[in-house]
């Protein structure tokens, strides 16, 4: 789900992250709420332990998944979050939008009031930047949760705890 591309500039290596690392752990809880047996409330720190997302970005977008109603909260000691929706109608663009805003690659190529520039009048790039704001339009429309969900397997959907590795650092002994 997110795209990288690692860039030099002067101060070092730089990470741009197309879709955010946030819209990502975002869609995660989403899928596993989908993968979610008894559909049943699940509890933000169940959420970020299936999901291996931070408590407190799940702390911040279930809240605007809320309310924008893909998902419902139940209080209570059995309450948690739970979809608002059939899977198959909440779309991977829908998700993005709401926690990204518009889906375009560089500013001048957002649909609707696209960033002014200088260098608009017989602009090589606009073209295609435009081509790769509808082609990952087209992407995520098409993408439903319910077509996330049954495309996982693996820690998604084996009940198991797996236990993560880390990565060792230059300089470390082993």
């Amino acid at each position: 789900m997110v795209v990288r591309a690692v860039g030099q500039m002067s101060t070092g290596t730089v990470d741009i992250m197309w879709i955010s690392r946030r819209t990502d752990y975002a869609t995660r809880a989403l899928v596993a709420l989908v993968l979610e047996p008894e559909q049943r409330p699940v509890k933000i720190q169940e959420l970020a332990e299936r999901t291996d997302t931070p408590v407190s970005i799940l702390e911040q977008v279930l809240p605007q998944l809320r309310s924008a109603g893909v998902v419902r909260s139940e209080r209570g000691p059995h309450g948690g979050y739970r979809l608002n929706h059939a899977p198959e109608d909440v779309s991977l663009d829908r998700v993005v939008r709401i926690l990204q805003g518009p889906l375009a690659p560089i500013s001048c190529a957002t649909r609707h009031e696209p960033e002014p520039c200088t260098m608009a009048l017989g602009c090589a790039l606009q073209e295609t930047w435009a081509e790769v704001r509808d082609a990952t339009i087209a992407i995520l429309e098409r993408t439903s949760l319910a077509d996330l969900a049954a495309r996982s397997s693996g820690r998604w959907t084996d009940p198991t705890p797996v236990e993560l590795t880390t990565r060792r650092t230059r300089g470390n002994a082993g």
